[in-house]
């Protein structure tokens, strides 16, 4: 159930850096996996073939490493090359999905309003995420991108927000993260003492976010 009372908890006065989760939060999940297939049956129209399908169930049993390590809490950290291929398999797969699925709705709005406040605004992501925020097209709107594997330590663990404090010089209390996952953006700013916003746990979409903390109502989408 949606929580509205957290985000009229957050005094924005306060604030001095908003960092946002990437995979799930900025966009989804879910239709991102069914752009994906998508892709690939029509890779062999396109001359990929069957080499379209070991692409994603490699990418796939990487990211099901980094999950089987955070539930047990091993560090996670790939080696140069293997993050070297996984990264040249999500330039291929992902990014050309990523500039089709498109960021959440209300998500450029918000980007604008925080920066509009004169907000730093970062990535934290558990995964390398540049290439991710080009192809999403929110690149220009985030001073930084920090991921958690490039530590060894994926969230909730809370150590790549600590790497966020030192770098921006800014107090714990002094950062809104905006995630989507209570178990990993939750657990860990909670740990890391930053503030905390969560899709579907404290708000129901982008839009009503910049409607709550801005006071103002939005124009329906077109």
């Amino acid at each position: 159930m949606k929580d509205s009372g957290r985000v009229a908890s957050i005094d924005l006065d306060e604030i001095s850096a908003v960092s946002w989760d990437v995979d799930g939060t900025l966009y989804s999940v879910g239709r991102l996996r069914a752009r994906l297939v998508a892709d690939a049956l029509l890779s062999p129209i396109r001359g990929r073939g069957v080499g379209a399908i070991r692409d994603l169930i490699r990418m796939r049993a990487l990211y099901r490493g980094a999950e089987s390590a955070r539930s047990t809490g091993r560090a996670w950290r790939l080696s140069d090359n293997d993050l070297a291929a996984r990264l040249a398999l999500e330039r291929l797969w992902l990014g050309p999905a990523l500039v089709k699925v498109g960021v959440r709705p209300g998500t450029t709005e918000l980007l604008r309003y925080f920066q509009g406040l004169g907000l730093k605004q970062v990535a934290v992501s558990d995964f390398e995420c540049d290439h991710k925020l080009e192809s999403l097209g929110v690149a220009e709107y985030l001073e930084a991108a920090y991921a958690a594997e490039r530590i060894g330590a994926l969230k909730p663990d809370p150590t790549v927000f600590h790497r966020v404090f030192d770098d921006l010089g800014i107090a714990p209390h002094r950062l809104l993260h905006i995630g989507d996952r209570p178990e990993t953006d939750g657990v860990a700013s909670r740990f890391a003492k930053c503030n905390a916003l969560l899709l579907g746990r404290d708000f129901r979409d982008f839009r009503q976010l910049v409607q709550e903390l801005s006071g103002e109502p939005m124009d329906p989408p077109s």
